[in-house]
């Protein structure tokens, strides 16, 4: 168990943001007044950071060690992250405009189908 210590780092650092995001869907579930669809966003913008530097964490050290050198836990790491950042980025996209999609509407069907 060599990286335990970085998954405990990682499960901290994903912690905030997704917390939030659960906490938003909740108050948004109960109709709040306090625009917790603001917070869902905040906390998807925040794991799509941290998933773009992770990811460009993963591409220095492809770079430098190769893939066949490269320890199995940054091959789980880029692929979860990957995972993470894609609908992050669709919804960076959303944020600035350049793809037209309404994220309330989609947050308050989802929580109220």
């Amino acid at each position: 168990m060599q990286y335990t210590k970085k998954l405990i780092i990682q499960f901290f650092i994903l912690f905030l943001p997704l917390y939030s995001i659960i906490d938003g869907l909740i108050e948004l579930a109960h109709d709040s007044l306090f625009h917790p669809d603001v917070v869902v966003l905040f906390g998807v913008l925040v794991i799509g950071i941290i998933s773009l530097i992770n990811i460009i964490i993963f591409i220095n050290k492809l770079i430098s060690l190769g893939w066949h050198n490269m320890p199995i836990y940054y091959k789980i790491m880029f692929v979860f992250h990957l995972i993470l950042f894609i609908p992050s980025f669709i919804v960076w996209l959303s944020f600035f405009e350049i793809v037209p999609f309404n994220f309330e509407n989609f947050i308050y069907y989802l929580v109220h189908v």
